[in-house]
């Protein structure tokens, strides 16, 4: 059993897949494997993987067959990985240097964890971001390309809900943050560059953040955010973007009426304010 599951879903990514092998295969720990799950490319991203597996045999496995996306494709790797430890590496990310799984093997070893996690880079803005705040993270999210989780989180949290479109990893670590009988750590190791062009790095998670505020105060999790305010104000506001969009009406109807019958905070104005501007875009044309 190789200690960590390097995973790339890939599709059609002939172009910036060598750039991930290579900064992976020049690690100076190599207890890994790799788990390539490929939604049927038509590039040359397949040569680019039987070429991997012929030079580095016993090292790497895959798949390639159409999916549903990107955490449909990530849902299949970890059934497929045998790591002790998994980590997802997306096809145009590449780790920071090649001691980041020698450094973080070391840090496991330390003490016993669950989920441990430190610092990233934009490869195209250089846009430095340092995870080290877990308020920032509970109210803003983190990147998943900075997280090694062991694999046994998974039989509790489940596969990535495909409900959520862009920020099914950050809804999945949530999850892992409120459970108690989890430990996280925060290490302050720079462990990837990720590649800014990803749907995560395009595309606002309105449906995510419609019910952000909602998963915080079912976890448990407000206490340990300084503004939770602000979470509110996001949630109503990507809810009411829904209704608007004509988008995940049900779901956003569900969390406005929790935020305006649930939040002791809202005082009756705001909590009427909220549900007469629940009907008005809902009932208001595109």
């Amino acid at each position: 059993m190789p200690f960590f599951s390097i995973i790339i879903p890939t599709y059609n990514s002939g172009d910036c897949l060598k750039k991930a092998i290579d900064s992976i295969t020049s690690q100076t720990f190599s207890d890994y494997e790799i788990v390539f799950v490929d939604g049927a490319s038509k590039d040359n991203t397949i040569p680019l993987i039987e070429g991997t597996k012929t030079s580095y045999p016993g090292k790497v496995n895959y798949i390639s067959e159409p999916d549903k996306g990107i955490y449909d494709a990530m849902n299949k790797s970890i059934s497929l990985a045998k790591g002790e430890w998994v980590y997802f590496m997306g096809s145009d990310d590449t780790f920071y240097s090649n001691g980041v799984l020698e450094r973080i093997y070391n840090e496991i070893q330390k003490e016993p964890v669950d989920m441990i996690y430190g610092n990233v880079t934009g490869e195209g803005s250089g846009k430095h971001y340092v995870h080290n705040s877990l308020s920032e993270i509970l109210s803003k999210g983190i990147h998943h390309q900075s997280i090694f989780y062991k694999r046994g989180v998974f039989e509790f949290t489940g596969k990535y809900d495909l409900f959520f479109k862009v920020s099914a990893d950050y809804h999945l670590t949530l999850k892992i943050f409120a459970e108690p009988k989890f430990k996280t750590r925060y290490v302050d190791v720079e462990i990837a560059k990720f590649g800014e062009g990803g749907l995560s790095s395009r595309t606002f998670d309105y449906t995510l953040l419609s019910c952000h505020y909602k998963l915080l105060m079912q976890h448990q999790l407000l206490s340990k955010v300084e503004k939770p305010e602000e979470c509110l104000d996001t949630s109503i506001y990507c809810s009411f973007h829904l209704l608007r969009e004509k988008k995940n009406m049900s779901f956003a109807w569900k969390n406005l009426v929790y935020y305006a019958t649930n939040h002791t905070q809202m005082n009756i104005t705001s909590r009427l304010k909220t549900l007469l501007r629940t009907v008005y875009w809902t009932v208001k044309p595109v």
